[in-house]
């Protein structure tokens, strides 16, 4: 009888209270993943200058300087944002894999205490065969 009682507090805890515990540990590793890659900021500065490199505009008419301050512009913007799709692109596939071994976890703690009861009779049959 107390077998019986344990398996009921067991299971009991195991579908209510640590299924909402492993469901907040996954909800804060992806919070942790989200931010470790800034991905909200990267989205937001996706084509912000590199480093916050800039040109100066110069002299008021000059059109070396005004092409200077467009080509570095233009080349800074460029190269941060490929560095920064190359971040987001890293981010969101840490963001993926995140997801999918919390599904997984989330399949495997609903179906260990079925799996180990069948194991146990599995096992018991085999040794009268």
């Amino acid at each position: 009888m107390l077998f019986v009682t344990i398996m009921h507090h067991y299971l009991l805890w195991h579908y209510t209270r640590a299924f909402y515990d492993l469901f907040h540990v996954w909800r804060n590793i992806l919070w942790f993943v989200v931010h470790f890659f800034s991905l909200p900021q990267l989205f937001r500065n996706w084509l912000a200058p590199f480093k916050r490199m800039t040109e100066g505009r110069g002299e008021a008419w000059n059109l070396e300087d005004l092409a200077g301050y467009v080509i570095i512009g233009f080349l800074s913007r460029v190269i941060g944002g490929l560095i920064r799709t190359v971040f987001i692109v890293l981010g969101m596939l840490s963001l993926a894999v995140v997801t999918l071994l919390g599904l997984s976890t989330f399949l495997l703690w609903i179906i260990t205490p079925a799996s180990i009861v069948i194991l146990i009779t599995g096992g018991i049959s085999l040794l009268f065969l």
